[in-house]
């Protein structure tokens, strides 16, 4: 069929051209020029033709992304022609209409051309057939011909049928040749196929050179690791440039098999971890570059496991500074991975940071064992510098995009707070007792101070977390040592948890302009718990002194008149406080004192003291409770009028 064919239908006689030129009348049915027909009758062909290029094109994208996502099957899927998509293009000759919509330019949506994201697919649309004939069969066949392989190899072992050198020769090139076909494969777009006979060839690869050295000791044991590692870097850059996590999967299993299969017993410290690192940096490149999840974790835990049967097995006293090199080296590493990742303006995931936090642990605790029997002062800064290294990574990480980008502010707050548990878990390590205590209310206090000054709220949460666990360990204090009155450590960490507490929560509501729903409230309860934790100090430290007096008395009940009048003297300091500031938070807990006073005179008192104590103990009473009367009233002489009798 040729265009010139239709020109009747699609050109009708009675049609002119419409032009602007000033040939075409006014009606449009008459041109005096009718090189503008032919030419237009040029173009429609053109345009048909390009459309039709156009939908070809299309469909070649399409079968490409789905062959992506179903795993690269699609060389097994026949190609698109030129004539059958003209047989799917809609024909020409329709109506008149239609050839005036063909003459205008295709455009292409612009959602086409985003890359969507597939679907979760229900069990009743997955192709059982193909899921089982194309890839499960695949892999138990290579997991059979890997088997048939090391079957073969020890039957020629036994039966001599192969010398040594030939039968390791063997297994290289039938290896190799099936590494080739892979490739060969991979070109032909057989993916999947393909990845199936390279990891076989790689395996048989791997056997081979093992054999090479444990069974017949051809090669020497350095050779043959050097062989092994070089496949392995090869396999890695084979899954490079396939963009195949699966190849890298055996990459990983190959590198870190290799040091168990040519061990030889002994202690290779700087060989064994030297090749550790290098491994563990090439895959975590791997995994950065390609983004391949497995990786990272997965060479975390094989380094640990290494790390720790060499530790059980060969570490002794003089290895100390190197196996402490060696464990920085590989925490720097994984340390690294999501700086990276930042750097490179990629997406964080959540199995990278727990890898960070998980490689931190092993860290601190390698370095406790190392340190902690006879160089605890060496963990404790140790740790303290680990801490400080944290806190300025998370410094920088703010200045790098201004605290901008998402992932940014995710690693920054992540770097922050493990900075803050390394801070809290250094004092442990060398100081004992109430001097913890101590030391973590003096880390809240900075986190409360920095957190405001920030502001960072998870500052904030963690010194309120941290100020709970001090609380938690303050009933220890009562066990120290108070020979000098107030000058003891019993009485110093009570008070230097109450002043933590109130210089905490003072700073926070006088300087914080913006606080977080409820943060208000809990650093108000952080007052008043710093008010009951210093009245308690005193009055232990007066109770003990009443106690400690030569006199012959009932040092019990006078130590009971001594502890009511020294709360009246606290209550009526926190009145008399909260009328001076006009806060009515002091003045409300003066009162609540001054109500317990009360009732502990008329329950307690009443019916244990003698007539002497009894008399004091409700005379001071009595007293100050007039004082305070006397207080309110003056401080609302400028109110308004009272009633009066």
């Amino acid at each position: 069929m040729t265009w010139r064919s239709r020109s009747s239908t699609i050109w009708p006689r009675t049609t002119g051209c419409r032009s602007s030129r000033p040939n075409c009348g006014e009606d449009g049915r008459r041109c005096d020029n009718p090189r503008s027909l032919t030419e237009s009758k040029r173009r429609v062909p053109e345009s048909l033709d390009q459309r039709v290029e156009a939908l070809e094109a299309r469909v070649r994208e399409l079968r490409e992304e789905v062959a992506a996502l179903r795993g690269g099957s699609e060389g097994e899927r026949p190609a698109v022609t030129s004539e059958s998509a003209e047989a799917a293009a809609p024909p020409a000759s329709s109506s008149a209409a239609a050839s005036a919509a063909s003459s205008r330019p295709v455009e292409t949506a612009p959602s086409a051309a985003r890359p969507r994201t597939p679907k979760r697919t229900a069990w009743r649309d997955i192709d059982f057939e193909s899921l089982i004939g194309g890839r499960w069969l695949n892999r138990i066949g290579i997991l059979t011909l890997l088997i048939a392989a090391a079957f073969f190899l020890r039957y020629a072992f036994e039966n001599e049928w192969i010398g040594p050198t030939g039968r390791v020769l063997i297994g290289l090139v039938s290896g190799l040749a099936l590494a080739g076909y892979g490739e060969w494969l991979a070109r032909r777009k057989m993916r999947y196929f393909a990845e199936g006979m390279s990891a076989l060839g790689a395996g048989i690869v791997y056997l081979s050179g093992y054999a090479a050295w444990d069974f017949y000791a051809l090669v020497p044991q350095p050779a043959a690791f050097a062989f092994l590692a070089l496949v392995t870097a090869a396999v890695i850059g084979l899954s490079v440039r396939r963009d195949s996590q699966r190849l890298a999967a055996l990459a990983l299993a190959g590198g870190y098999l290799t040091p168990a299969l040519l061990s030889t017993g002994t202690d290779a410290q700087v060989v064994l971890f030297s090749y550790l690192a290098l491994l563990s940096a090439s895959l975590l490149a791997l995994a950065l570059l390609r983004g391949f999840r497995v990786l990272a974790p997965a060479a975390l835990v094989a380094t640990a496991v290494y790390f720790i049967a060499w530790y059980v097995e060969f570490y002794e006293g003089e290895r100390l500074l190197s196996t402490a090199l060696f464990g920085t080296l590989f925490y720097a590493i994984y340390f690294a991975l999501p700086l990276a990742r930042v750097r490179l303006a990629r997406r964080l995931r959540p199995t990278e940071l727990g890898v960070l936090v998980l490689a931190l642990g092993f860290y601190v605790l390698l370095l406790q064992q190392l340190l902690y029997e006879d160089q605890r002062w060496f963990l404790t800064g140790a740790v303290l510098a680990l801490a400080a290294v944290h806190l300025a990574v998370s410094r920088a990480l703010g200045n790098w995009s201004g605290g901008e980008e998402r992932r940014t502010r995710q690693l920054q707050a992540l770097f922050a707070v493990l900075a803050a548990l390394l801070a809290t878990i250094a004092f442990p390590m060398r100081l004992e007792g109430d001097w913890i205590t101590l030391a973590w209310t003096a880390e809240a206090v900075a986190l409360a101070i920095a957190g405001t000054r920030l502001p960072a709220i998870w500052m904030r949460v963690f010194s309120v977390a941290l100020f709970g666990v001090v609380l938690l360990m303050t009933p220890a204090a009562f066990g120290g040592q108070r020979d000098i009155l107030f000058i003891n450590l019993r009485f110093l960490t009570l008070a230097g948890v109450a002043a933590g507490l109130v210089a905490a929560a003072v700073y926070v509501r006088s300087r914080l302009k913006t606080k977080v729903r409820m943060e208000a409230p809990v650093w108000a309860v952080a007052l008043v718990v710093a008010n009951v934790v210093a009245l308690v100090a005193v009055s232990t430290e007066s109770w003990d002194v009443v106690q400690g007096l030569d006199v012959d008395l009932d040092l019990d009940l006078a130590a009971q008149v001594v502890l009511s009048a020294v709360w009246l003297l606290w209550a009526a300091g926190f009145i008399a406080a909260g009328i001076r500031r006009n806060a009515p938070g002091l003045r409300w807990q003066g009162l609540v004192l001054l109500l317990v006073v009360v009732g502990k005179t008329f329950l307690i008192d009443l019916s244990f003291l003698e007539q002497g104590y009894r008399i004091l103990s409700f005379l001071i009473v009595g007293a100050l409770l007039v004082a305070v009367s006397f207080l309110y009233q003056r401080s609302r002489r400028g109110g308004p009028e009272e009633d009066r009798e």
